[in-house]
């Protein structure tokens, strides 16, 4: 119990201290809520006061920064009004008066003001100043970039176009002849010149580049080209530099030949025509040369070589030309530049190369084909120089990038229809002369021979054949020679019909099989000695043994020639009689028996003067048929005579013997080695 009442005294004192504690708290709590209400009174009042404050202060602000925008745009836009006249003096003065930089900055200055006045005022007066200030400045400009070009803007004189042609094309730098013209002061100038001219003024500045370089590259051509054709020896000696060591004119990586260093092509294939095609085999006729050149329009060896040097003169000519644009000219503007400067001297050079070939055409329809040849040394010079053309006008306009493309294409056609039609006039060549002796017809010759010379394009022939027999050509490893073999197969095929044609006009049968053998072993040896049979063989595998064959038969037609003569000595008996039967049978010869003998000497006589007297007019131009065809006439005819004249030469035959014998064996040897020779 004492504990309990303890307990309870304890808690009652407890409870009347949390009562104490619990009304100071509510004393606090009304102080409290009372401050708080005072100042939630004095910040509404407060914010009531501050308020209008702070939106006139915002309103204050506001006004200042369009203040200070508004004096911003008065002093960006002040300087536009005024530039024309700030500006004036310096521009009427032209660029001549300050740095060319200066000047710039200047006309960009009026430049901004016009792009000002053209959105925001495009009524304005000043308008009218600043651009007409402006386009004086610009045309000042101009003149200035024209002077400066002109200045380096003279013709190459030919000796350096001929450097120029011969430099190596691998080279980086722009050519020696080229390199030190323009000082790299001036190059700076019209470097910052092109760069402003071509944002502001770009037909002009390009219409004044392309004038006066094209006109350079377009007279320094010409004039190279006066200088070949009034140079007759070339470069040497004319050229008041020296002439650097002669190479090949075309700058190729394959590095195929321009032309050959004899003064004249034809020399040269004259000299290889002499060693495929012996004179002699011709008889010293005038056959061993080339067609004869009918038609007065024909291109000369000369005139060949200078348009090709041209060619390459051009190429160099241009790349020059882009080299010299690297330094001075915007990248992104250069290739437009260059079409527009190269398109004259292009023209130029293309419309000389159609002009040939327009000539061959016209030389062709006079069957002057031998010209047609010219045009081998320019499809094969383009085929060349392809490449490097297409990578000089890469990024240039479509027409000139066509050009040439267009001129091969040309030559192409040309080529084509002059072989096309030189089979057509071997095949309707129906001209009745031949020749008296039987010799190599001219026809033969001059078809041999174009052959010959047409080998020597070998490398370019199957852009211009046509092709016959397609399914070998596409099976072929090489489609130059099966191209060429058939065309040299379809022309022999030609020729031999013809040759058939001519010689019946021969009433001679053995003259006729004579002027067949002359030129059927004509043909076969020329294929022989030059590459051309190696060639036909790959389309006609027995083109050789077929002549051959036609050679051994012609011979034996030949050979008939002699039957009369060999009737009258041809013994059945063909063992030699001895003294003692030739001493017995003069006892026993009866008067008929006699004149039997005197007979066959006199015809044998008779008939082989008369064949000593035709065939002595025969020809025989080349040395090894002609020797072989007496071999053969000298082993039929003298051993059966020899027996003849051992068996009846003795026999008292007659009282005056030399009146029929008249030939000893050897004497009739002698008169068959003098046989095709006019002159025995």
């Amino acid at each position: 119990m004492e504990k309990t009442r303890d307990k309870l005294i304890k808690e009652t004192r407890n409870l009347e201290s949390f009562k104490e504690m619990l009304n100071k708290s509510n004393k606090l709590t009304k102080t409290m809520v009372s401050i708080l209400s005072n100042f939630d009174e004095k910040l509404s009042k407060l914010e009531e006061t501050i308020g209008p404050v702070y939106k006139e202060t915002g309103n204050l602000q506001q006004r200042q920064e369009n203040l200070v925008k508004t004096l911003q745009s008065f002093d960006y836009v002040i300087p536009f009004y005024t530039v024309a006249n700030d500006l004036e003096p310096i521009i009427t003065t032209g660029p001549d008066s300050m740095p060319i930089p200066d000047y710039l900055d200047n006309m960009n200055k009026l430049k901004s003001a016009i792009n000002y006045f053209v959105k925001n005022n495009p009524e304005s007066p000043e308008l009218m100043n600043v651009t007409s200030l402006h386009d004086k400045g610009a045309a000042f400009l101009l003149k200035k970039f024209r002077l400066l070009i002109s200045n380096h803007s003279r013709p190459l004189a030919p000796n350096i176009i001929y450097c120029l042609v011969h430099e190596d094309d691998n080279q980086s730098e722009l050519p020696k002849p080229l390199s030190d013209k323009i000082p790299e002061k001036d190059r700076a100038q019209l470097r910052l010149l092109s760069e402003w001219l071509v944002v502001n003024m770009k037909d002009q500045f390009i219409s004044a580049y392309s004038s006066l370089r094209c006109e350079v590259v377009e007279k320094s051509l010409r004039d190279f080209k006066a200088h070949q054709k009034s140079s007759s020896g070339g470069f040497s000696g004319h050229l008041s530099s020296p002439a650097p060591p002669r190479k090949s004119l075309t700058p190729m990586k394959d590095n195929l030949p321009l032309r050959r260093n004899p003064k004249s092509i034809q020399q040269a294939l004259k000299k290889k025509l002499q060693d495929v095609i012996p004179t002699e085999m011709l008889g010293g006729r005038s056959y061993h040369s080339v067609p004869h050149d009918l038609c007065e329009l024909a291109t000369s060896e000369r005139e060949i070589e200078c348009y090709l040097t041209s060619v390459t003169a051009l190429y160099r000519l241009m790349q020059a030309e882009l080299k010299l644009m690297e330094g001075i000219i915007p990248m992104e503007h250069q290739k437009l530049l260059f079409s527009r400067l190269v398109q004259p001297a292009l023209d130029f050079v293309v419309n000389e190369g159609e002009n040939i070939a327009g000539r061959v055409k016209k030389c062709s329809v006079k069957h002057d084909f031998s010209s047609a040849l010219n045009l081998f040394p320019i499809l094969r010079h383009q085929a060349s120089m392809r490449h490097n053309f297409d990578l000089l006008f890469d990024g240039c306009s479509t027409d000139v990038q066509t050009k040439f493309q267009g001129l091969v294409v040309t030559l192409q056609t040309t080529l084509n229809k002059a072989l096309e039609e030189f089979i057509e006039y071997i095949r309707n060549d129906v001209d009745t002369k031949v020749p008296r002796d039987g010799t190599v017809h001219e026809l033969t010759s001059n078809v041999m021979i174009f052959l010959v010379q047409l080998s020597n394009y070998l490398d370019i022939l199957s852009r211009v054949i046509t092709v016959t027999d397609m399914q070998s050509y596409e099976r072929s490893s090489d489609k130059n020679k099966l191209a060429f073999a058939q065309y040299i197969s379809r022309v022999l095929q030609t020729l031999s019909l013809n040759l058939q044609l001519k010689s019946d006009c021969y009433a001679d049968q053995y003259l006729k099989a004579i002027f067949k053998l002359n030129n059927i072993h004509y043909i076969l040896k020329t294929l022989r000695k030059s590459s051309l049979l190696e060639t036909l063989k790959m389309y006609n595998h027995e083109i050789d043994l077929v002549y051959e064959k036609q050679i051994m038969e012609n011979k034996r037609i030949y050979s008939q020639s002699w039957s009369r003569v060999l009737h009258f000595v041809l013994e059945i008996d063909s063992k030699t009689p001895s003294p003692e039967s030739i001493e017995m049978a003069n006892m026993k010869l009866k008067e008929k028996d006699r004149q039997m003998i005197k007979d066959k000497f006199s015809g044998f006589n008779k008939e082989i003067e008369e064949l000593r007297k035709v065939q002595k007019a025969y020809a025989i131009p080349d040395a090894e048929l002609r020797e072989s065809l007496k071999k053969d006439n000298a082993m039929f005819i003298v051993p059966r005579y020899e027996q003849f004249y051992k068996k009846y030469s003795n026999m008292a035959f007659s009282k005056n013997i030399d009146k029929y014998v008249k030939f000893s064996p050897n004497e009739v040897y002698n008169i068959i080695q003098s046989f095709f020779d006019a002159t025995a």
